[in-house]
């Protein structure tokens, strides 16, 4: 007769492995180390050949592995109430499953495509404290013959300690994913933020002055003031169509061109042409740019100007008159050898300004659930005329944060102004 050391010693074994896969999962905040260290475990508590871990993706209802051990296939996914797996998953239950090519639910392609071949099938559903399903944990082909009940309460016992283990790495892993997102936005908000004049180039007789505010980290808007050759001075205000990082990054393209071809063209109109003609070979179909230019003479006051779909350019008056100026052509990025025409000269007087707007300041949402306007805009600029030009923009601002209903905006804003003093 055995005694009673040799009757306990494998329960005390088992136990042994389980604790010590506690003590392992408790430590390892790393999703894909984590699975495989329970893949790996569920072979040596249940002498299985291999062990395959499901994670349960609840927006998809879809099993997904991420780890086979020995296996040569890396991932797969399917729906969640399919095969073997999702019927434990949908009745969160253990399965034996002893014959599995005579169990209608088994896939055998898997087998098909490595080569190997399943001869019995454990499932086992892991779960979160909540009872929530996390995954499937399945052992395969267990060595000295079937599974059993024993291997059943074996393999619950250690899914238990799994499913808890998964599901705070999956949040770790998301957590991470977030921050580092969010640290890649933050550094494409200071980029694009950096790209932005900091202080205008003198003029003088003139103020002017410019500021954006994306509405999320980065956006499509973008405005630069620049020297355009003697006495003269860039004013370009842009606005690529989206938001976030993508439509940054051809706002920034935008800007360069506009500045490199600006080195040599004094027409507004031709520079229009030739970023028009060199964007449309890189941007894709669905993907445009509008964009007004303006070129301000000192010494004569005269703005000349065109717009690549963008509008209006407002004139204030110090007499409290405003003139729209409309685009003059299409969109930057659509036609590649779109015209442009220049616009009507624009003449300031002392007192007079010139104002360019994105859409998102005049389609901004108000409490009552409609746009803005044009009219609120100007009456709001128009106030301030007789201070500074960064007075006037300060103005427009405060309009918009004024009337929207939460303080976040559906689109970007951008503004910038040229003050004849």
């Amino acid at each position: 007769m055995a005694n009673e050391h040799d009757v306990h010693a494998p329960c005390r074994r088992n136990l042994d492995i389980i604790l010590g896969v506690a003590r392992r999962v408790a430590n390892e905040p790393r999703l894909d180390p984590l699975l495989a260290c329970i893949a790996g475990e569920t072979c040596n508590l249940l002498d299985a050949e291999r062990a395959t871990l499901f994670l349960y993706d609840a927006k998809a209802h879809e099993l997904y592995s991420r780890v086979a051990t020995h296996s040569e296939i890396e991932v797969i996914r399917f729906p969640a109430d399919r095969g073997i797996a999702g019927s434990a998953a949908r009745d969160k239950a253990c399965l034996i499953i002893n014959d599995a090519y005579a169990d209608p639910r088994f896939n055998p392609e898997v087998d098909r495509s490595t080569g190997w071949r399943t001869r019995n099938i454990l499932a086992i559903p892991m779960t979160n404290l909540d009872g929530q399903l996390v995954g499937i944990l399945e052992a395969l082909n267990k060595r000295d013959g079937p599974f059993t009940e024993q291997d059943s309460r074996l393999a619950t016992a250690l899914a238990a300690q799994a499913g808890v283990a998964v599901e705070r790495a999956r949040l770790i892993e998301e957590q991470l994913a977030k921050r580092g997102l969010e640290k890649e936005m933050e550094l494409a908000r200071d980029i694009q933020a950096g790209l932005l004049p900091q202080s205008p180039p003198q003029l003088k007789g003139f103020e002017m002055a410019g500021w954006s505010r994306p509405s999320d980290y980065a956006g499509g808007d973008f405005f630069d003031i620049f020297e355009w050759g003697d006495g003269r001075v860039g004013l370009m205000l842009g606005d690529a169509v989206g938001h976030g990082v993508g439509p940054a990054l051809l706002a920034a393209e935008v800007r360069a061109l506009v500045r490199a071809l600006a080195l040599r063209e004094p027409s507004p109109n031709v520079v229009l042409c030739d970023t028009n003609r060199l964007l449309a070979c890189d941007v894709t179909e669905g993907r445009f740019v509008t964009l007004a230019l303006a070129a301000l003479d000192g010494a004569t006051g005269i703005v000349s100007y065109a717009s690549a779909g963008h509008g209006p350019l407002l004139a204030l008056r110090a007499s409290g008159e405003c003139q729209e100026f409309e685009s003059t052509g299409l969109p930057l990025g659509i036609l590649p050898e779109a015209p442009f025409k220049l616009g009507a000269p624009i003449p300031l007087q002392r007192g007079d300004a010139l104002l360019l707007l994105s859409d998102g300041i005049f389609e901004c949402e108000t409490r009552s659930g409609v746009d803005l306007g044009i009219e609120p805009v100007i009456a709001a600029a128009r106030a301030h005329l007789g201070e500074s030009a960064a007075a006037v923009l300060k103005g427009v601002e405060d309009l918009t944060d004024s009337v929207s209903p939460t303080g976040r905006f559906r689109d970007d804003r951008t503004a910038v102004v040229a003050k004849r003093v």
